[in-house]
């Protein structure tokens, strides 16, 4: 029972107009699965225009059911920190436009996956490419002389000298030549060449002790839903009373 205001209970009762009893609260609720993980039975609106949370920028509009549900369960039997509901529909909203930019980053970024033992990656991509071209040119020049001599000899009787103090012979025949062989051969070549080379390396691993590592990735995990319920804090009343009726315990008590 609220003492000072009215409690999100009754906000919601009034916007959806719900039966919000002790003993049933007449609203419903689901379990909510967001990227295969479950997050628990929490409330569910037919529509979230009506209590300022439908418009509020989030990193993936999957998961405002979930933090919506998360905020209404944190506050259900809080009351709320303004004379009227209108005014406090509209604070929640201006809050909640106010840090969900900041709060996006850090939801994004606990969604890198990396492993905690690994100080190093390096991944290196290499292309070499080589084309080449081979001219070659060749000139044979050949040149070659040759001569000849030949005699034929005829020794029929009667001889009679052939020349001087030559043989003697019937008859004798003297024959020369000569030859001469010029050639020039030309050659040319061209040849052509393509080459492809493609690398890919990855090291991982890690420096250092793995009890080190450990620790510190321990440190930088954080319940981002946490960090926005609280700063949706001051939207609430930070005093906490049932409105039950307290005596001094003198009037019941004895010592």
């Amino acid at each position: 029972m609220a003492t000072f205001t009215m409690e999100l209970r009754e906000v919601l009762e009034s916007l959806y107009g719900t039966t919000m009893d002790e003993d049933d609260y007449a609203i419903e609720r689901a379990p909510l699965i967001f990227k295969g993980t479950t997050y628990g039975t929490l409330p569910v609106l037919p529509d979230y225009s009506r209590i300022g949370l439908a418009e509020y920028p989030i990193f993936d509009e999957n998961y405002r059911p979930i933090l919506n549900g998360k905020i209404l369960e944190e506050y259900f039997h809080r009351e709320i920190g303004v004379e009227t509901i209108e005014m406090f529909v509209w604070r929640l909203r201006a809050k909640m436009n106010q840090v969900m930019p900041y709060y996006n980053q850090l939801y994004e970024s606990t969604m890198i996956e990396y492993s905690a033992l690994d100080t190093m990656w390096i991944h290196s991509v290499g292309q070499n490419h080589m084309e080449g071209t081979e001219n070659t040119e060749a000139k044979i020049i050949t040149d070659n002389d040759s001569s000849s001599k030949a005699r034929a000899i005829g020794s029929d009787f009667p001889q009679s000298m052939l020349a001087g103090n030559a043989d003697y012979a019937k008859s004798g025949t003297d024959t020369t030549s000569t030859s001469e062989i010029d050639s020039t051969v030309d050659q040319d070549s061209e040849s052509s060449s393509n080459t492809n080379t493609n690398s890919d390396s990855l090291v991982t691993g890690y420096q250092g002790a793995a009890s080190d590592l450990i620790n510190k990735f321990r440190n930088t995990i954080i319940n981002t839903d946490t960090e926005v319920l609280a700063s949706l804090e001051d939207n609430f009343m930070l005093v906490f009373n049932n409105g039950d009726e307290y005596f001094s315990s003198g009037s019941y008590w004895r010592y």
